[in-house]
């Protein structure tokens, strides 16, 4: 029995005490009150997370509050120092921990009852706004509308657009807040991912009338493992944020780099944006990650926003494993930079069949001329480097006199002492019919093609470039290959296609046998999952070239409708296209539709040129 007269004076209270040996945390002494603890065993009969802090707290190793299970109570330990031990106080906290764990559990359900809620209205809202959307591109579409009519409806649009915005956001937000929004990461090619950023971000800045420049730093690998969706989500909200908030005249810029993280396939994703717009003070920005917080400006107030962008886009970053850093200064602008870890992803291979290839570029940029140059260089290919029209002149009186030719001319939008559309049709003649001219461009390509393919372009390499992106496309047009290739329409045309659209919402399939109908298309029609299922069956084999499927339908969903698609006993069921075309917009229901069987899901306000493309990229193989 242990020595208990250095603590007798602790016998007499009513608070559990025991005395603990440092580094073994044996029990060197106990009170009275302390019997029922049963001390000799209470570490060792503790749950291992509590034990775990218990001794943690005894080597002053935390500071966070304590609560043991014991004796049938609930204790909370104060630790005191003496003579060479610690001196442990059990103080009873039973009642106190019962009541806070009941509010804290209730607190649980009514975010978890908020969340199901919301998750469920998801599908409710989209309905009718895709209706709403739906009728609008139907009313826009007939010819003959009055001018006043155009307006109010292109206004709705604009109303309705931003309306989805605001319920995505709040649904985004009510995910994170509930644990449910998960990172799907997946093999990405970094030039395709920032192409779409951009192909977004830059219109948005030219109808503010702001210049957006673009940096581009060391790319270590070109593929890497990640949620392009929610990396698109981050930028995209960071760069729209920018260029919300800065008047017109004003800049904002973006610099994208994939650095070295340590050995192996590990990189840091780096992206800043930085815009010289409003600004934020220094009190808000202690609240700028506060869902719902705006600042209170008048130049604010006039913009249009939830303020749950910053919220979603830090918890997103953090779930991504990464981290933000804000500077802002007001009417200076503000600086938002972002460190991302990833795992990088097998590059592509490049097969060395461009080595020896001579390219002449025109480009008056100094910058993005020496990044063309470094990346040519590295593929193996010669290169001249025209910066303007005297320059191009130049060259090809040297490929004249020395009796050399190109196999490539890369041209920028701009070159000095020149204007493109008129310069490009002479080298064309001069060069030949074979040879392919590229144009190397920042624009939408389908904004520009019309004018660049004739005056003499084959096609066009999206910038900013990527080695493997410019060696893929370069070997697609190398000898000629590429020249004659029609231009690309904006809708598809998809004559000659049957396919079977299952939608119960009566409104909704009227819209969408509208809208698909335009292209072409002929359209069957299906209530529910059921007579999806018997009209497929009874059909002939390859009647079908695709079915466009709802989630939500009665008699029979849309993902079990698919499962016994794709078991009949026929050779086009687990073949046939089927596209889900749904107001169930999450990354989970993405998921449950490609694991029940389908080959893509659209989610409903439809994008009518996304249908169109999808249903032409699944169903050409089916074509006759």
């Amino acid at each position: 029995m242990p020595d208990n007269r250095p603590f007798s004076q602790w016998d007499a209270s009513s608070l559990p005490v025991i005395a603990f040996a440092p580094t073994s945390h044996a029990v060197l002494y106990h009170n009275p009150a302390a019997a029922h603890l049963e001390p000799g065993g209470l570490i060792a009969g503790l749950p291992s997370e509590e034990r775990a802090a218990l001794l943690s707290a005894l080597d002053g190793q935390s500071g966070d509050p304590v609560f043991l299970h014991a004796g049938g109570g609930v204790y909370s330990p104060l630790m005191l120092p003496a003579g060479g031990c610690t001196l442990c106080l059990f103080q009873a906290v039973t009642g106190y921990y019962n009541r806070t764990r009941d509010a804290l559990d209730q607190a649980l359900m009514a975010s978890e009852a908020k969340t199901t809620f919301l998750s469920e209205m998801s599908h409710d809202i989209r309905t009718p706004m895709g209706a709403i959307a739906g009728l609008t591109d139907i009313a826009l579409s007939q010819p003959g509308s009055p001018t006043k009519v155009i307006e109010c409806l292109k206004k709705i649009k604009v109303a309705s657009e931003h309306m989805m915005s605001l319920l995505n956001e709040v649904l985004d937000m009510s995910r994170i807040e509930s644990g449910r929004v998960q990172i799907q990461p997946e093999p990405t090619n970094l030039s395709d991912l920032l192409h779409e950023i951009l192909i977004v971000a830059r219109p948005q800045a030219d109808s503010g009338g702001l210049r957006f420049v673009l940096e581009m730093g060391r790319i270590a690998r070109e593929n890497l493992v990640l949620d392009s969706v929610r990396l698109k989500q981050v930028c995209l909200n960071l760069l729209s944020n920018a260029i919300k908030y800065t008047p017109r005249g004003g800049r904002v810029d973006m610099a994208f780099a994939v650095l070295p993280a340590g050995d192996g396939d590990s990189v840091t994703m780096h992206v800043q944006v930085k815009d010289n717009g409003i600004g934020m003070s220094r009190e808000f920005l202690m609240k700028l990650f506060t869902p719902f917080e705006r600042e209170e400006k008048s130049s604010v107030h006039k913009i249009q926003g939830t303020g749950l962008g910053m919220t979603i886009t830090k918890n997103l970053i953090e779930l991504m494993g990464g981290q933000i850093q804000v500077e802002s200064e007001t009417d200076k602008g503000s600086c938002f930079t972002l460190d991302l870890p990833f795992t990088a992803a097998p590059d592509p291979d490049i097969d060395g069949s461009l080595e020896g290839c001579k390219v002449l570029l025109l480009d008056s940029d100094a910058r993005q001329g020496d990044l063309t140059l470094s990346l040519l260089k590295e593929l193996g290919m010669e290169c001249d480097w025209a910066r303007s029209a005297m320059d191009a002149a130049a060259y090809l009186n040297d490929c004249d006199l020395f009796g050399t030719r190109y196999q490539f001319l890369l041209a920028a939008e701009k070159l000095e002492g020149a204007e493109m559309t008129l310069l490009l049709p002479e080298l064309r003649n001069r060069l030949g019919q074979d040879l392919p001219i590229l144009l190397l461009t920042d624009s939408d390509w389908s904004q520009i093609e019309y004018v660049f393919t004739r005056s003499g372009v084959d096609g066009h390499i999206p910038l900013p470039l990527f080695k493997s992106k410019l060696a893929s496309l370069l070997s697609s047009y190398a000898g000629g290959a590429g020249r004659g290739a029609p231009p690309a329409e904006v809708r598809c045309n998809l004559s000659g296609l049957r396919l079977l659209l299952a939608e119960d919402n009566e409104l909704n399939r009227e819209i969408a046998v509208e809208l698909i109908g335009e292209s072409g298309a002929l359209i069957d029609c299906a209530e529910d999952g059921r007579q999806a299922v018997d009209m497929f069956q009874n059909s002939s084999p390859g009647y079908y070239d695709a079915i466009l499927m709802d989630v939500q339908m009665p008699v029979l969903g849309g993902l079990d409708a698919t499962r016994e698609l794709r078991a009949l006993d026929r050779p086009d069921a687990k073949s046939v296209p089927i596209i889900a075309m749904t107001a169930n917009a999450f990354v989970e229901d993405v998921k449950k539709s490609l694991e029940a069987g389908m080959d893509a899901h659209i989610s409903k306000p439809l994008d009518i040129d996304k249908v169109l493309s999808t249903i032409d990229s699944l169903a050409r193989g089916r074509r006759p």
